[in-house]
């Protein structure tokens, strides 16, 4: 599963970049390997909790305001070509 991100700026390493994910309580920065963006999406792991039409998801890396973890919309949501292909 993937969550849909916005690259807002450069990292200070030259691999990395800073990625914004719009979350139920505002929006979460985060710095990862800029080879882990792919179609403006960032890989997360199966989603953790549901609730309504939110989702919890734990993210690759921690957020800039110390977060692993966050609640999203569902249409922040995509699935993997990869993942789509298996099953």
């Amino acid at each position: 599963m993937r969550v849909k991100v916005r690259r807002i700026g450069d990292a200070m390493h030259p691999s990395e970049v800073v990625v914004q994910v719009k979350t139920i309580a505002g929006n979460e920065n985060l710095v990862v390997d800029k080879r882990s963006i792919q179609h403006d999406s960032l890989a997360i792991g199966a989603p953790i909790a549901r609730r309504g039409e939110n989702w919890l998801v734990e993210l690759p890396r921690e957020t800039m305001q110390g977060a692993w973890r966050v609640w999203v919309k569902r249409n922040a949501l995509t699935e993997d070509a990869e993942e789509a292909r298996v099953a």
